[in-house]
């Protein structure tokens, strides 16, 4: 079977933990033909692929044998502006003219975000009587309206009416709809305006192994890095890894750290901060870090890296500035190490956390809260243990990664096979 995946946004290097390579791979391993289509400029860099030098016939292979085709667009400075959407527009019209002269995929799977290239995905597949999956991972455009400040939100969402009925579209014409939550699907189905069917599920990302200091050596880290577990050893360990955007931002646990640094009844020599990845106002990071004597800075790092330190650290960071749902790489990341989780978001997760006793969850954006309960827990070192024993036993019994991506591909089996015996019977 031929598959097409599309994430406009996606790494190329140090990805093996992501959805969408996490699906290339059980798909490559079941034996089918897997095809990625990306943006030709590098998101996270923000600079165009290097990858693109080595395509052949404009199709580069990676290791593993997924072929990865490139949309170009326009590159663009900012992750929010007229100039990232005008980006996303060419690469979806590039990706038709390509596409056009490529032998046929027998199903695609386009995620969401971005909503213009997934609208572009479905609109070939229908074109071409080819079944359609659109993995719904974020609220776009949608997502813009929520953060926009109160009093531009009337503006806002007049300027992103045409982009809202574009991901309405997509979604009422793709054959089912899956998601890494269930709030997202429920989002996605609102969007389509349908209900739920046997078709549209729901797969959590389980973009991690479990880990544990066996498993994840410490030679997977660089001397600096076994330095700072050397001195985090016999304290309570803090960490957050992950972009910083402006949803989920470290600087929310700083802010945290320096009221408790404040508190004589808080004695941050038993605890250590640490801080991995890079993104928005990384620099102010650095800085406000640099000024805390109990915190590290780890920089970004490879998946090795994430596992060795988050299974020797006691809690999960997951910030939020904003109240909005979400279940992602991070929180999936601590989970798998057996870290319980300070978490700032709404819907599956917070459900989790309340149900499990596996994290506090606190108010998005409420400094005071977060400092509370970091405190409580610095404070109460058989709460975390007891809630490190449950976290193993929930990831072992509900997000093993072989179980949620085989069933993964087994739906998208699925769905190719019904849409072509369907096909040949009509």
């Amino acid at each position: 079977m031929i598959v097409w995946l599309s994430t406009i946004g996606q790494r190329l290097d140090h990805a093996d933990n992501t959805r969408t390579m996490l699906l290339a791979r059980y798909l490559i391993e079941r034996g089918h033909e897997v095809t990625l289509w990306t943006s030709a400029f590098d998101h996270i860099r923000k600079q165009w692929r290097r990858e693109m030098a080595d395509a052949i016939d404009g199709c580069w292979t990676m290791p593993n044998g997924l072929e990865v085709r490139f949309m170009q667009g326009s590159g663009y400075k900012r992750n929010i502006g007229v100039r990232r959407l005008y980006d996303h527009l060419l690469a979806a019209r590039d990706f038709r003219r390509q596409a056009e002269v490529l032998p046929r995929p027998d199903i695609v799977v386009a995620s969401l975000p971005d909503h213009v290239t997934a609208a572009a995905m479905v609109a070939f597949a229908r074109d071409h009587r080819i079944p359609s999956l659109i993995d719904v991972r974020d609220k776009w455009p949608d997502i813009f309206h929520d953060y926009a400040p109160a009093p531009i939100k009337p503006l806002v969402r007049a300027g992103l009416l045409f982009e809202s009925r574009r991901a309405r579209g997509a979604m009422q014409q793709a054959t089912a709809l899956v998601a890494m939550m269930n709030s997202m699907l429920d989002w996605g189905l609102a969007k389509a305006g349908r209900g739920r069917t046997e078709k549209d599920r729901v797969f959590y990302l389980s973009t991690m192994e479990s880990a544990d200091p066996v498993s994840a050596p410490l030679t997977d880290l660089g001397e600096e890095h076994r330095e700072m577990l050397a001195d985090s050893e016999g304290k309570a360990v803090f960490t957050f890894v992950g972009t910083y955007n402006r949803t989920q931002h470290p600087l929310l646990v700083i802010e945290a750290f320096e009221l408790l640094s404040r508190d004589p009844g808080f004695d941050s020599r038993g605890v250590r901060l640490l801080i991995g990845g890079d993104g928005v106002n990384a620099d102010e990071v650095d800085r406000r870090i640099a000024a805390l004597p109990f915190a590290r800075r780890l920089g970004w790092l490879k998946p090795p890296e994430m596992r060795a330190i988050l299974s020797r650290s006691d809690v999960g960071l997951l910030p939020m500035n904003f109240a909005s749902p979400a279940f992602n790489n991070k929180a999936f990341a601590y989970l798998a190490c057996g870290i319980p989780i300070l978490n700032g978001a709404l819907g599956d997760l917070a459900e989790l956390i309340a149900e499990q006793n596996v994290g506090i969850n606190v108010p998005a954006g409420d400094t005071a809260a977060l400092a509370a309960s970091i405190k409580s827990l610095v404070d109460d070192p058989g709460r975390v243990a007891a809630m490190k024993a449950r976290v193993r036993d929930l990831y072992a019994a509900s997000f093993d990664q072989d179980q949620t991506y085989g069933d993964y591909v087994a739906h998208v089996e699925a769905i190719a096979g019904g849409w072509k015996a369907a096909q040949t019977s009509g």
